[in-house]
């Protein structure tokens, strides 16, 4: 009996430990892919608003319902929404990484102005991250069928740091 249940520990460790690194380095993923902010750049979250409902499950309830519809059908619907999912995440993960690039930066310009800032910046990015990786768990558990995925928080997070940069003067934030 000790053995299957330290076989069972182990089991569950590696893999907590595989998901913890598929995890991370998927996040690395998202912060390589970020660039500089343009001086026109203009940051819409309603480019996101089909992340909403991409995984909603009406969507998947109404297709089940149809005749003919087969389960291998729903499956693959739901694997390729999870992939453009994925995708949204990406981009903004990445205008996320522009915006917080040039606040730092005008932060380090003018310190005496923005030094209130600083706390904010570091408050926003390990929010966004942890909300991030937080949607990037659910998404791979989301196959299991008993995770709902919902970017709402994540989106908030990004439009909350982007509030506040453009009341600090930054005009691309607007």
């Amino acid at each position: 009996m000790p053995l299957s249940l330290a076989s069972a520990v182990t089991v569950a460790g590696v893999i907590v430990s595989l998901s913890a690194l598929l995890l991370w380095l998927r996040l690395r993923l998202y912060r390589a892919d970020a660039g500089v902010l343009e001086d026109d750049a203009q940051f819409d979250l309603e480019v996101y608003e089909p992340m909403s409902r991409l995984l909603a499950e009406e969507e998947f309830r109404f297709l089940e319902a149809q005749p003919g519809a087969r389960p291998e059908i729903s499956a693959k619907l739901r694997a390729a929404r999870r992939d453009v999912f994925r995708l949204y995440l990406r981009d903004l993960a990445h205008d996320f990484h522009r915006l917080h690039a040039a606040a730092r930066a005008l932060v380090t310009e003018s310190p005496a102005e923005h030094s209130d800032l600083v706390g904010l910046l570091i408050r926003q990015q390990v929010t966004f991250w942890a909300l991030l990786m937080g949607v990037e768990m659910r998404l791979a558990l989301a196959p299991l069928g008993f995770i709902k995925v919902d970017a709402r928080a994540l989106l908030g997070s990004f439009e909350g740091m982007r509030a506040a940069l453009a009341q600090a003067g930054l005009p691309a934030a607007a």
